[in-house]
């Protein structure tokens, strides 16, 4: 089955509407009707497909990303190590605490990812990347947590006029954060496997009235919540709309929200940096309970 460009724009700009009308007069936000799995599939394929051209373009706006961030040496030897995992046929997860210093936190090869695999990784503190060159496993030395009251009590009452929509259209969610930070066809499906599993999940931020100011998607892992992507409409708006998805994620039961790699606009979001092993020990206790499926029904808290 085929969906022409012009029948996936219709059925992204439908589902989009339905979820505005569920936000302005639905007392609990509700989900559109969900697609067909053979009409999911084929929506996928035309948003994931990737031209030799659009390949390129990708890889050119993540070089201007790594490049800065890692340097000439740690991008070679990033290539040296892969290599060298290549060469001598590395297979399982590897372990967090051979992480290189650079560029810092490579892991190893993502060879495998399936949701079994993936979540494995997540719970040993592991998450999958490759915005240039093969998929890689990465395990920071610093990580940004925070607990939902830490970012919720920094803006108060502000948050309150802001709603939360977890799981309208995961699929956009995955392309609109694309064009922040290029993300390789293959994690993309690999993220939305995870989002049919009932482990990832796709939030929109949106005023009273409907405008929307901000979403994202991440990974829910026990009791933690890691964020994979996040993007403001209003960047003036960024601590509010932060309190608000930590209101959301708190009344589903959830300890602490990692954002993997601590950088300064996280610090000043209120998110703290957690090392390694400690990341890891908070991680291990934070495991017991896992949600699974669609967050379309209301709170744990809040469910009969």
């Amino acid at each position: 089955m085929t969906i022409s460009q012009a029948e996936v724009n219709r059925l992204i700009a439908g589902r989009a509407r339905l979820g505005e009308l569920a936000a302005l007069f639905s007392p609990g936000v509700e989900a559109p009707a969900p697609l067909s799995p053979r009409a999911r599939k084929a929506l996928r394929e035309r948003l994931f497909a990737e031209r030799p051209f659009d390949t390129l373009k990708r890889m050119w706006r993540a070089a201007r990303v790594v490049l800065p961030r890692d340097g000439l040496t740690g991008c070679l030897r990033a290539t040296g190590f892969m290599l060298r995992e290549k060469s001598i046929g590395a297979e399982g997860l590897p372990d967090p605490g051979r992480a290189l210093l650079s560029p810092e936190g490579l892991c190893g090869v993502a060879d495998e990812l399936s949701v079994a695999t993936i979540m494995d990784a997540y719970e040993r503190g592991l998450y999958p990347s490759g915005h240039l060159g093969p998929m890689k496993w990465w395990s920071p030395a610093l990580r940004a947590i925070a607990t939902p009251q830490m970012l919720t009590s920094r803006q108060g009452a502000a948050s309150g006029g802001l709603r939360i929509a977890f799981d309208q259209n995961f699929e956009a969610a995955l392309c609109e954060a694309d064009r922040a930070q290029p993300t390789p066809p293959r994690l993309k499906w690999a993220f939305a496997e995870l989002f049919d599993a009932g482990f990832a999940h796709a939030f929109d931020i949106s005023l009273m009235s409907g405008e929307r100011v901000a979403g994202g998607y991440g990974v829910a892992v026990g009791r933690v919540f890691v964020i994979e992507a996040l993007h403001f409409r209003d960047p003036s708006a960024r601590a509010a709309c932060l309190a608000a998805l930590a209101g959301a994620l708190e009344g589903r039961g959830f300890q602490w929200i990692d954002a993997k790699r601590l950088t300064p606009e996280l610090a000043a979001d209120g998110f703290d940096g957690a090392s390694r092993m400690d990341y890891l020990a908070r991680l291990k206790r934070a495991l017991a309970v896992e949600q699974i499926g669609a967050w379309s029904a209301p709170p744990i808290k809040d469910a009969a």
